[in-house]
């Protein structure tokens, strides 16, 4: 090796399942450019500055399985163990949401430099704060599930809007139709969080469905059904989940409205058609080829933090804030649909993301 050639970092994956190392086909069937590779592992493995040197399952036929596929030299059923033996640079976290904290503060504490974790981050807040502490503490940089923010057309919808083609931003409203809280909308609340651009959250108020045998005291034993949610931020932007069909995100400011179709198939703009007048045109598409997906750009912009050459994709403030929402939201759904503050919201509510015997 020549003196000239970067040294790669040393990586591992925690998480064995399907958003870990094994996409589905028929997702990979239907899902638009932009999105491949999805999975932790083909993000890994494309980008020449990773080596990934181990992986990890609780279920050991499932690491030993991923391992082989991967032509990884190790597998572990126990991350500490990985992380203690294999010294990884940087890991990714895609088990469950159950103990995913757990494993983020021990890896800033073990003195990973990097770690891309799955959202939700957390059931609760409590352990959302603790993980994200450990992460500060340590100066670990941080990557996050919710890569949406790091693809091209939400990058170019972003850089539309701060050179003003759509005017002040307005209203952003998501619609990914009937979906579950922690299963599909930290998507939805981080989209939130990227687009506000640091404002505050002044109120949340939403409308969910779940079985009220799933209620207890301030555990919620289900993943919540978003009907809609309303989130307030100063400045008068209003961000809005609806239970309409089609994975559009729409922005209407004061002179237009961005549309990102079909889960980033397409891109449209509708200007006012006159400064006195209240209506737009028709839609115009705007081109865009993307040049990664979002994952892998998450994984590069990981890798650059790690190396001191660029900020980490997301911060742990801007995690703790679309968790915060995702809580908020419930909350606002228990108290029949009220208006509630981000400080309002218990300690101690708790959401485990069941469905059926499943979890988030």
């Amino acid at each position: 090796m020549s003196s000239t050639t970067p040294t790669r970092l040393r990586a591992a994956l925690i998480g064995c399942g399907r958003i870990g190392a094994h996409t589905p086909e028929r997702l990979r069937q239907t899902i638009p450019a932009g999105w491949l590779p999805v999975s932790h592992a083909e993000a890994m493995l494309a980008n020449p500055g990773l080596e990934l040197v181990a992986v990890c399952d609780a279920q050991q036929a499932a690491a030993e399985a991923t391992g082989k596929e991967l032509k990884v030299p190790a597998y572990f059923t126990d991350y500490q163990e990985l992380i203690r033996t294999a010294k990884p640079d940087i890991i990714s976290i895609a088990t469950r949401t159950l103990g995913r904290c757990d494993i983020v503060a021990f890896a800033a504490e073990d003195g990973v430099k990097g770690i891309h974790v799955e959202k939700p981050l957390g059931r609760s807040l409590p352990e959302c704060r603790r993980a994200l502490d450990a992460v500060e503490k340590h100066g670990t940089q941080l990557s996050y599930g919710t890569t949406r923010r790091c693809m091209d057309v939400f990058r170019l919808v972003k850089s539309m809007i701060a050179a003003g083609e759509i005017g002040e931003l307005r209203q952003l409203t998501v619609e990914l139709g009937r979906a579950a809280l922690l299963w599909s909308h930290p998507h939805s609340f981080d989209l939130m969080v990227y687009f506000s651009n640091g404002r505050t959250v002044e109120s949340v108020q939403a409308t969910c469905t779940f079985d009220p045998n799933d209620v207890s005291g301030h555990l919620v034993d289900s993943d919540p059904m978003i009907e809609n949610a309303l989130v307030q931020f100063s400045g008068g932007l209003n961000a809005v989940i609806t239970s309409a069909p089609g994975l559009n995100v729409r922005f209407a400011g004061e002179r237009g409205c961005l549309t990102i179709g079909a889960d980033g198939s397409w891109l449209t703009h509708k200007k006012r058609t006159h400064p006195d007048r209240p209506y737009l045109g028709k839609p115009e598409p705007i081109p865009f080829t993307p040049q990664a997906s979002g994952t892998q750009r998450a994984f590069a912009e990981l890798i650059a933090a790690v190396q001191g050459n660029g900020p980490a994709p997301i911060t742990p403030a801007e995690v703790l804030l679309s968790n915060q929402l995702s809580f908020a939201v419930t909350w606002s759904a228990l108290q029949l649909g009220r208006q509630v503050k981000l400080a309002e919201v218990p300690e101690d509510l708790t959401i485990t993301g069941r469905q059926s015997q499943n979890y988030a």
